[in-house]
Parts: structure tokens; C-alpha cells; sequence
């Protein structure tokens, strides 16, 4: 696999003047063609910002941030978003009387001319084939307001997709995702999941931050540990979450089970 994304010595600081203010150290680290990432870390360590750095939405930091060798400063955001897509932890809409294919249909912005409001035959292949993707094609007519959570969380998901052009190859993109199954439902969480593992294993590179240790563990190839805004560890996930680990980062006893090749994380109380 060839590096994707790399983070040289980056660092930054929402605001230098505060004394108790959250700094982002010396963070590097490369990303490969493929990969599955987890970001995992106790509240406020940095996981959140980390990945919005990433996502060209944090810009006012020191190192280098470079996709396929280049600086993302230097990518405009139209640009960057046709290879880098993120969705929030909390994913609103300015309208949320728009339905589910309207919404879908401004994620083929990056594609467009400034000037250009009109929607192509190709506009609309692009977005029927991302619904069909995350199995949300029967509820396109449909009002936001009037969704789930978990019908909401995959609609962001889809337009995420549709930002990037999945129908193309997903070589060289990236999805990055803040918290996806937080507050879901388990069968939405289970569906997020699956979904994320088959874009995965058709090329997709995807970057999740989650709380969700024993999904972590059962999805993700590789985990990058935070702490205090530092990296503190990042491999082979099943090298990153582990017992040692649990107890001196999250200060809980624990035991990972596995049964039927896959895990569980059994807390201790």
C-alpha cells in the first residue's frame, strides 16, 4: 500500500493566550492506501480536533499536512473535498424541510462550476448509486425532519459518498467520520458498521473516531491512541487495545474475549 496522507510534526492551539488552553503536540503519522483507522481516547484528548485538522476544517496549524505528497494548504477546499469528506458527530442541516435526495444532490458541489445550479444526468447517477450503496434508496422522497436518528446518520453517510464520487474507483479518498453510531439504536450500529466495512473493502480509506472499544476492535485495521493532545500509540489495533492498555489509558480492569473471531471487551466492575 502506498502512503496517502502523512502528518509531519504537527501542532496546534485553538488559542495561545490561555493558560489551560488544548494544544494538538508533534503529532506524525502516515496514512496508507486502504486503511481502516480508529481514533480512540478519553474526552478531550484530542480526537475530535485531531480529525478535523484532517479534514481542512482546522487550519491554523504548524508541521505539514500533505495528500499524495502535496500540502493541503495549497489544495483549494473544493479540491480537497473531492478527496477528503467528514462527517460530524452531530450532523444538522440548514433545511430540514429538504428531502433525503435534495440534500444528497449539494454534496456534487466539489463537482460543479460556480455558477452551475443545474443538475446533471450524471448528478443524479452519482446519487442514486451512493443510496443504493447504504440501502436508503426507499426513503429518497422522504422529508429530513421526518427521519430516525439512525435513518438521519445514514443519510450524512450517503453524502459524504456522493461527495466523493464513489461511483469512481476510491483510490486516494478518504472518509472521516466523527462518532458514527453515537446514540444509534444497535441494529443502526451494526448497519453503520457493515456498510463502513464494505466501502472499506472495495478501497475506501476510512478514519473513525469511537468510543466503542469492542467495535474498534472488530472493525478497524489500525487505532491511533490520544492523550492530553499527544499520540501516544498508533499500530495493528489489536496492538493498540489491550488489556495494559485499557487500565493505564482509561483506568478500568478489563478482559478481551474472543469468540467466533470476533471480540469482546468484558469491563470489569
Amino acid at each position: 500500500m502506498s502512503s496517502l496522507l502523512t502528518l509531519e510534526n504537527v501542532n496546534f492551539s485553538y488559542n495561545s493566550k490561555s493558560e489551560n488552553n488544548f494544544q494538538l503536540k508533534d503529532i506524525s503519522f502516515n496514512v496508507d492506501e486502504g486503511d481502516f483507522i480508529s481514533v480512540i481516547g478519553k474526552n478531550g484528548s484530542g480526537k475530535s480536533t485531531l480529525i478535523k485538522l484532517i479534514s481542512g476544517i482546522v487550519t491554523s496549524y504548524s508541521g505539514n499536512v500533505k495528500l499524495l505528497g502535496n500540502d493541503i494548504r495549497n489544495l483549494d477546499s473544493k479540491q480537497y473535498s473531492r478527496f477528503v469528506s467528514y462527517v460530524p458527530q452531530s450532523a444538522g442541516v440548514l433545511n430540514d424541510n429538504l428531502k433525503v435526495n435534495e440534500l444528497l444532490l449539494l454534496g456534487r458541489y466539489p463537482f460543479k462550476n460556480f455558477f452551475d445550479f443545474r443538475n446533471s444526468a450524471k448528478d443524479f447517477e452519482v446519487v442514486n448509486s451512493a443510496m443504493e450503496e447504504t440501502g436508503i434508496k426507499h426513503f429518497s422522497g422522504r422529508v429530513l425532519s421526518d427521519l430516525s436518528g439512525g435513518e438521519r446518520q445514514k443519510v450524512m453517510l450517503t453524502l459524504a459518498l456522493v461527495q466523493l464520487n464513489i461511483m469512481e474507483k476510491p483510490k486516494n479518498k478518504i472518509l472521516i467520520i466523527d462518532e458514527p453510531v453515537t446514540h444509534l439504536d444497535v441494529n443502526y450500529q451494526v448497519e453503520i458498521f457493515r456498510i463502513l466495512k464494505k466501502l472499506n473493502e472495495t478501497g475506501l480509506t476510512i478514519i473513525i473516531v469511537i468510543h466503542d472499544l469492542s467495535s474498534a476492535l472488530n472493525y478497524t485495521s489500525k487505532t491511533i491512541l490520544m492523550n492530553a493532545g499527544t499520540l501516544v500509540s498508533y499500530s495493528d489495533t489489536r496492538k493498540v487495545i489491550t488489556e495494559n492498555i485499557l487500565r493505564e489509558h482509561f483506568l478500568i480492569e478489563s478482559r478481551i474475549l474472543s469468540y467466533e473471531n470476533k471480540f469482546l471487551i468484558n469491563f470489569s466492575l
